[in-house]
């Protein structure tokens, strides 16, 4: 058995969902909606992620890893480090912040939702891809989610 796996080209990806649903979305820091494609420089905001199990197959979901990653226009603020509240967000096992993706590990019952959330800052200007944000079981590759990238644009003061 022979399993590859990579990144697609960027605007090539397919959103999927196999057995697990997600939803991807950008809000304001007062938590109202917003569209991430093109940012005044400095702007913090939020990555929302919620990870469904549609109840498809009546077993608990362990071991899932949610990986986000981000472009490099933008800029992820450790909020375990500097105190900052993204409000309130599902239990996880472990979670790895690094300079361009956060990855979350955690495990989800049936008919539930876990929700998670990063800070995020429009620190550079330009135009950047925000890859493809993914979940999946870590050892059970038939239970996934994908949700496809996009451009967006980080604009100065000047240019907004």
């Amino acid at each position: 058995r022979l399993i590859v796996s990579g990144q697609p080209r960027p605007g090539l990806e397919k959103g999927s969902s196999n057995d697990l649903e997600m939803s991807v979305r950008f809000l304001n820091t007062d938590g109202s909606n917003l569209d991430p494609g093109r940012l005044p420089q400095g702007k913090d905001f939020i990555a929302e992620v919620k990870v469904t199990h549609p109840n498809t197959r009546l077993i608990r979901y362990e071991e899932l890893a949610l990986s986000q990653t981000f472009p490099s226009g933008w800029e992820i603020l450790n909020t375990r480090m500097d105190g900052m509240n993204t409000g309130k967000e599902s239990f996880y096992e472990y979670r790895d912040v690094r300079d361009d993706r956060v990855d979350t590990f955690f495990d989800l019952r049936p008919k539930k939702t876990s929700t998670f959330r990063v800070q995020v800052n429009a620190a550079y200007e330009g135009r950047f891809y925000l890859p493809a944000t993914a979940c999946q079981a870590m050892y059970d590759n038939t239970i996934s989610a994908f949700r496809a990238g996009q451009w967006v644009e980080v604009v100065g003061a000047d240019n907004s």
